[in-house]
């Protein structure tokens, strides 16, 4: 559908409901790992800070790497609530596939007094954007919240990433809206954010 429409799929999301399995060292750990070793190029969420990173989760996300290297994917680590995870394995990880996902939604609601971009800038390699309005107080459509985006969007462009300007809004508070009205709000505001990058 997505290449009927002249799309095309720049990542994918990994399953988000066993992330802390990564540093597992049993089934289901080896279960999750398999699962992230089929997808494209893939955004990943790390387990949060509750649950720091170990020596197993390092040499699985090097393994990912080394699979990601010899497929020419990349993997984008994901911020949430998860920054010294995210940290050691950009640090710890020596690979051009292994880089950050920037959530813009997910800094202003977790980190909002942190630079993430001058911290990870250097790896960025997918974007996730989307307002902090909602029921989750993030996902939503990009300037239906508070977000200042013409500061957001030039902090985005000082990193030099080249990438697309790529939405995550979520449907959750839009149902009044057809599937059509609301894609064609996100395209939209997409176009607003693309012109505040330029």
């Amino acid at each position: 559908m997505a290449r009927e429409a002249g799309l095309f799929i720049e990542n994918i999301h990994t399953p988000v409901q066993n992330q802390d399995h990564i540093w597992q060292d049993n089934l289901d750990g080896e279960a999750l790992f398999d699962c992230y070793l089929k997808c494209p190029t893939m955004v990943v969420h790390l387990p949060n800070e509750k649950k720091p990173y170990n020596q197993l989760g390092l040499d699985r996300i090097k393994r990912m790497a080394d699979k990601a290297e010899q497929l020419g994917i990349k993997v984008a680590l994901e911020n949430l609530q998860n920054l010294s995870n995210i940290s050691y394995m950009l640090e710890q990880v020596d690979s051009p596939s292994i880089g950050f996902c920037y959530d813009c939604g997910h800094h202003y609601h977790y980190y909002p007094d942190k630079d993430l971009l001058s911290m990870y800038g250097s790896w960025l390699m997918a974007l996730h954007l989307h307002d902090d309005n909602g029921s989750y107080g993030m996902h939503g459509l990009s300037l239906d919240g508070t977000i200042d985006w013409t500061i957001a969007m030039k902090n985005i462009e000082k990193t030099g990433y080249t990438g697309p300007t790529a939405i995550e809004a979520m449907y959750w508070d839009y149902e009044d809206l057809t599937a059509r009205e609301f894609l064609h709000r996100a395209y939209e505001s997409g176009k607003k954010l693309e012109t505040l990058r330029n």
